[in-house]
């Protein structure tokens, strides 16, 4: 293979890189994928719509890479996450660290690139800290700490990390018959969670696992078979084009931030490359901002206390320091590195989801809201209450009832409107007036807009559109059912 030949396929590793770079952040924004709200909406409205979301994702990523890895395409032995050495400690710590500030930021790494497509400026700042803090802990001072520390707990394993080489130890088994048997089991059982139960797997949660975990496979086989070559012309040794480690990569969002901020430091040196990394980070947002515009899902967003701006920076750094240690985020260890069947990667998962429950105490005791619009809304007395998430910033219901409003506050919503007539449901409506001095003792703000089912007309859309623009988002609109509401919507980000 000639060097300009190279050239071609390393242009070519790279374009396929963001396209599905691109391609994850359109899904993660359009479905409400986010593995900070699989923890925070199970604990704080009783919904595993989001954990299911990633259990489908994980079976789809495991059964997909073992697919080419028996197909030859790739060598999951060459990604970092099957080494021979394996650092409990450091992956127990880092992934409860991450944990705890994915909830205080209000989403994990991946899903702050997603807030940023959407126009959220308090993503940016937690983007500026976790960047910085994971540059420093694969390089500074916090990288000095973490292997003085941590990293100093190894298990040194002959048969390598992953649960086909674990499975092998207990028995006289082949490690070729092992891993797609071992591959199988893990994918049968999070698909089984995913599909079992009473709640019924709906489309968004359908799109999300097999489409972000066809991503992820997609990733692989872009790095490890596209980006493969047996002998690199100028070094006569095999390479990985584009990856920033010398070995096969998959999607993750953790030192990608930091080679972002590097690269940003460092733009003059022309003796740098353009990696995975560098690309899918912009990729990502850029995908997420696509779906939010076509979706009516961009607003601007800033900080409303001093002590949302402190949760977000304190959340940032903790994913950095944590992302590093851990070796990877809940995408890069909890859906990527699961993919390989890693056992520091099985190892992380509670560790997420810990860390994520102490945030979520965290949270309870300062009475503060739950950080990101649950996908569903229940109430508890086991009613349904027909709350359809739209994005991140606006969603609708049927009549709610003043019990409703405090758990819609405790949600995290900011905004009410009303789009029912007072009077139309008779007696057993909620008021206009009773509904405005609920929202005003809870914090929320609140707007009356009353139009009639089929009779919506252009000045209502308008007037629509200017309190999507100015109430605090995120915002709840709500009529007999939701239709009018979702309808009165659809006209007014028309006109915007």
């Amino acid at each position: 293979m000639s060097e300009q030949d190279v050239i071609q396929q390393l242009q070519s590793v790279l374009l396929w890189a963001a396209v599905i770079a691109f391609l994850f952040g359109a899904i993660m924004q359009r479905t409400g994928f986010c593995t900070m709200g699989a923890v925070t909406d199970l604990i704080s409205v009783q919904d595993s719509t989001r954990l299911r979301q990633w259990a489908l994702a994980i079976s789809v990523s495991v059964a997909g890479c073992a697919l080419l890895q028996q197909a030859g395409l790739i060598n999951l032995s060459k990604t970092l996450y099957l080494g021979a050495r394996l650092n409990p400690l450091s992956i127990l710590v880092g992934s409860f660290f991450f944990g705890i500030g994915m909830v205080l930021a209000a989403g994990c790494s991946s899903k702050t690139l997603v807030r940023m497509g959407e126009g959220n400026l308090k993503a940016v700042v937690v983007f500026l800290a976790l960047g910085l803090s994971a540059w420093m802990t694969l390089k500074g001072v916090f990288g000095v700490i973490r292997i003085n520390t941590v990293d100093r707990v190894s298990v040194q394993l002959g048969g390598g990390a992953d649960l086909a080489a674990l499975l092998q130890s207990w028995g006289d088994f082949s490690a070729a018959s092992l891993s797609p048997l071992a591959a199988a089991g893990v994918a049968l059982l999070f698909a089984g969670y995913a599909f079992v139960g009473r709640q019924r797997l709906g489309f968004a949660t359908a799109l999300a696992g097999l489409g972000l975990g066809a991503c992820c496979v997609a990733f692989f086989y872009v790095s490890g078979a596209m980006g493969y070559v047996a002998e690199d012309p100028n070094t006569l040794e095999e390479v990985y084009l584009a990856s920033s480690s010398g070995r096969l990569e998959g999607l993750s969002f953790v030192a990608p931030y930091a080679q972002v901020m590097e690269w940003l430091v460092f733009f003059s040196d022309t003796s740098r490359k353009v990696t995975l990394g560098l690309i899918i980070v912009p990729a990502v947002v850029l995908g997420a901002a696509a779906s939010a515009l076509a979706s009516g899902g961009f607003h601007w967003q800033g900080f409303s206390s001093t002590e949302e701006l402190t949760n977000h920076l304190i959340g940032g750094v903790l994913m950095g320091v944590g992302g590093v240690t851990a070796l990877g985020c809940t995408v890069g260890q909890g859906l990527t590195g699961v993919a390989t069947l890693s056992l520091g990667s099985l190892l992380a998962l509670p560790g997420f989801i810990a860390g994520g429950l102490l945030g979520m105490k965290y949270l309870t005791m300062r009475h503060l809201p739950a950080p990101c619009v649950p996908l569903k809304y229940t109430k508890k007395d086991g009613d349904p209450v027909n709350l359809q998430r739209h994005n991140d910033t606006f969603s609708t219901a049927g009549q709610i009832t003043l019990a409703d409003l405090s758990e819609i506050a405790r949600m995290g919503f900011r905004s009410v409107i009303n789009n029912r007539p007072d009077g139309e449901g008779g007696a057993e409506q909620v008021a206009n007036a009773e509904v405005a001095k609920a929202c005003e003792s809870l914090g929320l703000q609140y707007a009356y807009l009353p139009v009639v089912s089929g009779q919506l007309k252009a000045e209502e859309a308008a007037q629509m559109a200017q309190l999507l623009e100015t109430m605090p988002h995120p915002i709840v609109a709500f009529c007999r059912s939701g239709a009018r509401s979702t309808q009165l919507y659809q006209m007014a980000r028309h006109m915007t």
